[in-house]
């Protein structure tokens, strides 16, 4: 059965298709040209995965991953938290804020991959230090004011990733 295919004309006196084009090449010139930040994803290869029955899930030693992707992207990097393990503030311990990170979805559909829970996202801090993080968020619902094209359609997602501890990914 054929998908029915609606034309979007709730804009089309002020905001058109053509001007939606004209704003995402705009944006994505900004983006990959312009700002040029880069991060490297790490997709999961669920097909080559080892699983356990009982549980589906893997110890760290049997993910296995699709060849890396390097991705343009608008990146923020959240300040650091100064946490304690106890109520009286001893035992303190700083960790990494959340990564988070805009990208175009067009973008993402030409490299020929897609951003999903779990994945892991190298940010490199320096030219010899990197932080690894895990997405918590995959950002796949982008119909909201915040990630739509003058509320014309969806343009970009925003992918939340939180930070994992040194030895839980090192990289391929």
């Amino acid at each position: 059965m054929a998908k029915k295919k609606l034309p979007i004309t709730r804009m089309n006196k002020f905001f058109s298709q053509e001007d939606f084009n004209l704003e995402m090449e705009m944006g994505r010139e900004y983006t990959e040209g312009d700002l040029n930040m880069t991060v490297v994803l790490y997709k999961v290869d669920l097909n080559n995965t080892n699983t356990d029955d009982v549980y589906g899930e893997a110890d760290d030693e049997d993910i296995r991953f699709l060849p890396p992707v390097e991705l343009k992207v608008i990146l923020n990097l959240n300040a650091p938290e100064n946490k304690a393990y106890n109520a009286d503030g001893t035992m303190r311990y700083v960790e990494h804020g959340n990564l988070v990170f805009g990208i175009y979805d067009t973008y993402l559909k030409e490299k020929g991959v897609d951003i999903d829970y779990g994945d892991y996202i190298l940010y490199p801090e320096s030219e010899t230090k990197f932080k690894y993080f895990t997405v918590s968020n995959d950002g796949k619902i982008f119909s909201d004011n915040a990630h739509t094209i003058a509320g014309f359609k969806g343009a970009f997602r925003s992918v939340t990733c939180v930070p994992v501890d040194e030895n839980d990914f090192t990289g391929i």
